[in-house]
């Protein structure tokens, strides 16, 4: 076998928050470095403000994406032609 020439899909990166405590984030090469930058000086407040962050960026991917979901299956189903049965019609009898 050759050596592989791909790249990782992400990196592990571990934040330090207080003490001995600390946050796993998988991402790729780009953001495991701005994230190095960021929590290269980072206190207690900024911690908390920078997990703020983290939650809200969250919430509102999920929001977005559900209503992606909606939206497509809205769609869908205005193109599917659909009527109630209703009461068949009676067949006429031939003399």
């Amino acid at each position: 076998m050759g050596n592989k020439t791909k790249k990782p899909r992400y990196v592990r990166t571990d934040i330090a928050v207080s003490g001995n405590q600390s946050i796993r984030v998988y991402a790729g090469e780009r953001v495991a470095t701005a994230l190095h930058e960021v929590t290269a000086d980072m206190d207690l407040y900024k911690g908390v403000r920078l997990a703020q962050l983290f939650e809200a960026v969250y919430q509102q991917g999920t929001k977005d994406g559900a209503r992606i979901v909606r939206d497509s299956f809205d769609k869908m189903m205005g193109k599917i032609p659909h009527k109630n049965p209703g009461q068949p019609k009676k067949k006429k009898l031939l003399k």
